[in-house]
């Protein structure tokens, strides 16, 4: 179905605020209208996760932004934290099943390999990037103009 990208975000992150309160952790949004052709269960799982883990990996005291627009007739999500980022070498392995980085964080290593597969069925594609000056995490999935997707295979 046709989805408000940005509304989706907004409501997957209220869940989340308290956590990062908890930190002590400046949760950001840049929210612009942003449609998708998606199912919305699994777009919400997608973004849970990925926001999520930025919450968990940044630290206490730093933030983490969550951004969606239109660029160039594509739909982009990225959601960027402070946290201790990840080794260029490490940067694809995050996307494999069990695979966890930081073994002192709890959690099984799906949540990535989750996404990935999610946005796959979105026709999107994820990859991950260093934050602003190097430093940090950022998570980008692009997703195709709505009607370039049929979702009734």
């Amino acid at each position: 179905e046709q989805l408000s990208l940005d509304q989706l975000v907004a409501e997957s992150v209220q869940h989340f605020v308290e956590e990062a309160l908890k930190k002590n952790i400046d949760i950001g949004f840049d929210l612009h209208q942003t449609a998708v052709a998606g199912d919305r269960f699994l777009l919400r799982d997608l973004i849970d996760n990925l926001v999520d883990n930025a919450i968990r990996y940044a630290p206490s005291g730093s933030a983490v932004t969550v951004s969606c627009m239109m660029r160039d007739g594509l739909r982009l999500l990225t959601i960027e934290d402070a946290g201790p980022g990840i080794p260029e070498s490490e940067k694809e392995r995050v996307f494999n099943r069990f695979y966890r980085l930081d073994q002192t964080q709890s959690g099984s290593g799906l949540g990535l390999s989750i996404v990935r597969d999610i946005a796959k069925d979105h026709d999107a594609s994820i990859r991950v990037e260093s934050g602003v000056d190097g430093k940090g995490t950022m998570f980008v999935v692009i997703f195709p103009p709505p009607h370039a997707t049929d979702f009734r295979k």
